[in-house]
């Protein structure tokens, strides 16, 4: 019996074995599933995925263009600098510099580029492209990664331009984003303000911010809100309508001269809600008695 116990252990010994670990093809592929991705941490190269290295303890790939790394970072000036115009056009240019170079652009890249266009999301057309370049970003990017979560967040300032959540959800990029219609905030708590440039001198020109400041004005103002935002998304309206006061003498001389305001005609191609404002302003002005003569562009902001 006692030559028995010697085989019997060596049976439970091999039945404990994991037989994956058998063939050392198995092993290895299993040690290349656990290596970092694209913008995973790492203590080493070795720690990565193929063709990438560890560099600052992040797993970034071999493959860069200098010309497009190089537009990126101005982008990222631009925009700490608020031109986010200027920041969109220097990322498209890095991504340009990496097709040139038959590279596939980075996530890093795609994802500043997605999060300035999010900047211009009261363009439509722009919403759209940062909805669609930020979903590739997220695509591309391992879910433990920081960048993916920014991307996420951006996509979450899409919403009030009409971002169909579902869309993201799926692996592939969709055709369009923007299919919902835009959720318009409440207009309950607009506000509406108005100066002056030059500042008239004369006293009576506060009656026009008093009289803008009463409700019923910034229910006609409110209203051409809501057409600025439904084509613009915009939620600040700022109208400049240049206006001149002008002083009449009386063809009598027992009676008082008069004053009379003039409004400079609107310029072409001028949005609805210009003119909406225009006709609002025109109409709540008119009645007030004005006895100062003056001409400036008055500026009305209603957010």
């Amino acid at each position: 019996m006692n030559h028995i116990r010697p085989a019997l252990i060596l049976v439970i010994a091999l039945a404990a074995c994991d037989s994956r670990a058998t063939a050392s093809g198995g092993g290895e592929s299993s040690k290349a599933d656990r290596l970092s991705r694209e913008l995973e941490s790492c203590g080493t190269t070795a720690h990565c995925a193929e063709g990438l290295r560890c560099w600052e303890h992040v797993c970034q790939r071999e493959g860069r263009s200098t010309l497009g790394d190089f537009y990126a970072a101005r982008g990222a000036r631009l925009l700490a600098g608020g031109d986010t115009d200027g920041a969109i056009a220097a990322y498209a240019e890095g991504l340009a510099a990496y097709e040139a170079a038959k590279l596939t652009a980075p996530p890093d890249l795609d994802c500043a580029y997605g999060l300035a266009l999010v900047r211009a999301r009261a363009t439509k057309d722009k919403a759209e492209l940062a909805a669609r370049v930020l979903h590739r970003c997220v695509l591309a990017i391992p879910p433990a990664v920081p960048l993916r979560t920014q991307a996420l967040a951006g996509l979450a300032e899409l919403d009030q331009a009409g971002l169909d959540p579902s869309q993201i959800a799926r692996p592939q990029l969709a055709d369009l984003y923007l299919t919902r219609a835009p959720a318009r905030p409440p207009t309950d708590n607009l506000t509406v303000s108005v100066s002056a440039d030059p500042p008239p001198r004369g006293r009576s020109f506060a009656l026009i911010p008093e009289r803008l400041a009463l409700a019923d004005a910034r229910a006609a103002l409110s209203t051409c809100w809501e057409k600025n935002f439904a084509a613009s998304q915009a939620k600040e309206l700022t109208v400049r309508v240049p206006v001149e006061v002008k002083y009449r003498a009386s063809e009598y001389d027992d009676e008082p001269g008069s004053y009379a305001v003039v409004w400079a005609p609107p310029a072409a191609g001028v949005s609805d809600a210009e003119t909406c404002t225009r006709g609002a302003l025109e109409s709540l002005i008119a009645p007030l008695k004005l006895r100062d003569a003056f001409s400036a562009t008055l500026t009305v902001v209603v957010k």
